[in-house]
């Protein structure tokens, strides 16, 4: 990661960029200012010389003279820094006063509403700056020019830029220095909340205190803790299951080897007997296995629910029920189905495993020559909320104990010996991502139990059951 991608370089580049720019305009534009006051200083003192000079032009038989005293004259060209020279003439061209040199021939540069014009112009291999001043005297028009070098001018400038430059420095340095101590000594709550997290360890789930924490980080240390909040409730289960799933598998695999090890040292029992009892354990750990990896797997996967697609509930219902109509027949179980067409929307996969987890448990737990039935009805006249339910004549379950159905590993004391308590809690689990409402009832029609879910397309789950 760039320094420019952490919060410390977008806070300096958003204000500190800003505020250089700013800097530099403002000296910029105080720079000008400050010289256009030079220079309009400047022409006012050669506008007023070329004035003065004007004063002096008389009219004498015809023609034009400039009547200046030595010493004025001596006065306008006594400069030390600068070379001041001027030049009269008439609108012959005739030059009556100062540098014939000076002779501006196209008089038409000034306008006819201008009396006078402010250039710069190299002369005598220097820049000067003159004035052409039109006046009038004896109802004749004369011109007068007056150039001087930019040596003053110049030094003025410079002087400008490094009283105008040098401050503006001070204050970048400082607003610089200012700007970074004061992003570091915002930061800093952000930094010690990053070095009090990162100091922890992968087993500390403990809540971040946000005593003494800016209002701005409030929200997100309570989302910090909520996600510690959810690991922990995470880890917890997963502790939980990997020491219901040690203690539910250690049962089977040690029945398992302890009836190899009778047969080993009794080779004369029946074989077919020992290949039957060894077939029923084996069968027995593959379900549990089978259920304890669903189970696993469904806890940990309600991303898939992000992305869900219509389903037909009876085609569902149907293609799980197929694996279950010959063992239902070895136990001489009568399977009715009474099954509507229904759609909602959910993962198919999970549904097929829904159903086929009650029949399971339906078929496990009723006896022989016994009944399941089997109903998927429509709830909504759009046919996008259905109510699927399971009913067997099995042993039934007490009401004080329905509460704890669908509890992982938990079975009731009168439970056959193959159960392992977990189908219920895959159906709970599925039920529970889908959003459906999962019921357990008595059978209607006599002793047994009613298993009953209520799902909805992409409403809300059911409200009011049928009876």
């Amino acid at each position: 990661m760039t320094h420019s991608d952490t919060l410390y370089g977008r806070l300096l580049r958003w204000l500190l960029g800003p505020l250089i720019l700013v800097l530099l305009l403002g000296s910029a534009l105080a720079y000008r200012f400050a010289l256009h006051a030079g220079e309009t200083l400047y022409d006012f003192s050669l506008l007023d010389d070329a004035l003065d000079l004007a004063r002096q032009v008389r009219a004498q038989q015809g023609n034009l003279a400039l009547d200046l005293p030595p010493v004025a004259q001596q006065m306008l060209q006594s400069n030390d820094q600068e070379q001041v020279q001027y030049a009269a003439w008439d609108e012959q061209g005739h030059l009556f006063a100062g540098s014939a040199a000076l002779i501006e021939p196209n008089i038409a540069l000034l306008l006819d509403d201008q009396d006078h014009l402010f250039r710069d112009l190299t002369f005598d291999d220097e820049t000067n700056r003159q004035i052409l001043l039109r006046r009038q005297v004896a109802g004749s028009d004369f011109y007068i020019i007056v150039s001087a070098t930019t040596h003053d001018r110049n030094r003025l400038t410079n002087n400008i830029l490094a009283s105008i430059v040098t401050p503006m420095l001070l204050l970048a340095i400082t607003a610089i220095v200012v700007v970074l101590l004061g992003v570091n000594q915002g930061l800093t709550p952000v930094q010690n909340l990053r070095d009090k997290i990162a100091k922890r360890s992968s087993t500390d789930l403990r809540p971040v205190d946000a005593s003494g924490a800016p209002a701005e980080l409030i929200p997100i240390i309570h989302g910090i803790n909520e996600l510690l909040a959810k690991l922990s409730t995470t880890f917890a289960s997963q502790r939980r299951f990997i020491a219901d799933a040690a203690h539910q598998l250690r049962t089977p695999l040690a029945s398992l080897s302890g009836q190899l090890e009778v047969a080993l040292n009794d080779p004369r029992e029946n074989i077919e007997t020992l290949l039957r009892r060894l077939l029923a354990t084996t069968q027995r750990t593959a379900h549990l296995s089978d259920q304890l990896l669903s189970l696993a797997r469904l806890e940990h996967t309600e991303q898939i629910m992000r992305e869900t697609v219509p389903i037909d509930l009876q085609q569902t219902v149907l293609d799980a029920a197929a694996d279950f109509i010959a063992r239902a027949e070895r136990k001489a179980i009568e399977l009715n189905f009474d099954l509507q067409p229904c759609t909602t929307a959910g993962s198919p996969l999970m549904l097929r495993e829904l159903c086929a987890n009650l029949l399971d448990n339906a078929v496990r737990y009723t006896p022989p020559g016994g009944k399941i039935s089997v109903h998927l009805q429509k709830v909504q006249a759009t046919g996008t909320a259905a109510l699927l339910s399971v009913t067997d004549n099995g042993p039934g379950v007490p009401q004080n104990a329905r509460d704890q159905l669908g509890i992982p590993f938990h079975r009731l004391p009168s439970d056959q010996p193959e159960g392992c308590g977990l189908g219920l809690a895959i159906v709970k689990e599925i039920a529970r991502l889908h959003a459906a409402q999962l019921r357990f009832l008595s059978n209607p029609e006599g002793q047994g139990l009613r298993v009953e879910v209520a799902m909805g397309g992409h409403s809300p789950p059911v409200e009011g059951w049928p009876p």
